[in-house]
């Protein structure tokens, strides 16, 4: 089975040859990673690790076609993006981390104000040149991310604005989820038309849980995410392209509605979350969505041993892929520059030993 194969079987509930496998990153852990194995290239680094699925964000993007920058750095340092996003670098123990550090349209108390913010536009990219571009990775499950509902809203909103707003001021929340919802869904449907048949998941992230408990009720989440992570899936499914949803921490009330969605992968796993380990997820859902992740990033990956994390990898593989189906392992975040080297290799060389 080539890559893009053994995906797309695991998310049918079809046998696969090997147990698929995934990667993700962040800058720092991924020039470590180059070092490590005396690689210079995103491709060579994902053959190595044995990864399945290509992100092509910041990998195989659009060309950018707008008459003003992709983004700007303001006088305090801090860099804003033609999302509206604003974030700054900080320096930690680790390396440099880039975090959100300002919401502009926090402040904003009428909707005509906020009608004036330029939400980004599909025109300003170009995407023929991307089916080209995205040959080199034809053997790998293509994965396009970025789509968001709910988290790139409260990103110039303020998560405690939007969430005000969602009971006091629906009307406002529902402008700026939909000026979101709206262009990631002109943006895929584009690159889906580019590249037919190339794209073979969509990635929408939306992160409604906490550790203990989602954010927000089920019942805002039916009434203002549902239709729109809905509409998103239907585009998606016209174009024969499997959705993943990740959500970390506690969403185990909010899976039900993600697969009557049409949601067909679930993200990250957070097993230490409540309600989310791997017992209860497969006693619950297994054989219904197919599961992505599982690998402990708050404390084994960044604080356990070797043996930790091939333990792990050991107990999640024998519960998630015990059908042999419906399972992709991977880290259950994007690997932050916290956890070491040795831990990422031996998770993908434990995966390894237990494929074959």
């Amino acid at each position: 089975m080539t890559s893009k194969e053994r995906v797309l079987a695991a998310i049918s509930m079809q046998p696969t040859d090997r147990q698929p496998r995934d990667f993700h990153g962040c800058q720092v852990v991924v020039d470590r990673l180059y070092q490590h194995f005396g690689i210079h290239t995103y491709k060579e680094l994902l053959q190595k690790l044995g990864s399945d699925i290509v992100d092509i964000r910041g990998v195989v993007d659009p060309e950018w076609v707008a008459p003003f920058p992709k983004e700007e750095t303001r006088p305090d340092g801090s860099v804003r993006d033609y999302l509206g996003f604003v974030k700054k670098v900080q320096q930690t123990v680790f390396g440099p981390v880039a975090e959100h550090s300002d919401y502009l349209l926090h402040d904003c108390e009428d909707l005509e104000e906020v009608q004036k913010f330029p939400f980004p536009k599909v025109e300003w990219f170009d995407f023929s040149t991307m089916s080209r571009r995205l040959e080199e990775y034809k053997d790998f499950a293509v994965m396009a991310s970025g789509a968001s509902v709910y988290q790139h809203p409260t990103l110039v909103r303020g998560l405690d604005q939007l969430l005000c707003d969602l009971l006091t001021d629906p009307e406002m929340a529902e402008y700026i989820i939909d000026a979101y919802t709206n262009f990631y869904y002109d943006y895929y449907k584009a690159m889906f038309e580019a590249c037919p048949g190339q794209i073979d998941i969509l990635r929408i992230a939306d992160d409604f849980g906490m550790q203990d408990r989602p954010l927000i009720s089920r019942e805002i989440f039916e009434t203002y995410f549902y239709p729109r992570i809905r509409k998103l899936c239907d585009l998606a499914h016209s174009y024969g392209v499997k959705v993943m949803f990740h959500s970390c921490g506690c969403v185990f009330e909010f899976i039900d509605l993600l697969i009557q969605a049409g949601v067909d992968i679930l993200d990250p796993l957070q097993p230490n979350a409540k309600d989310m380990n791997p017992e209860n997820l497969q006693a619950h859902f297994g054989g219904k969505i197919c599961f992505h992740g599982s690998i402990d990033t708050q404390f084994v990956l960044p604080q356990g041993t070797t043996e930790d994390v091939r333990a792990q990898v050991r107990k999640h593989m024998a519960v998630y892929a015990a059908s042999g189906t419906g399972f992709i392992i991977a880290p259950a975040h994007t690997l932050q520059p916290d956890v070491k080297t040795e831990n990422i290799l031996a998770l993908y060389d434990e995966v390894s030993k237990l494929s074959h």
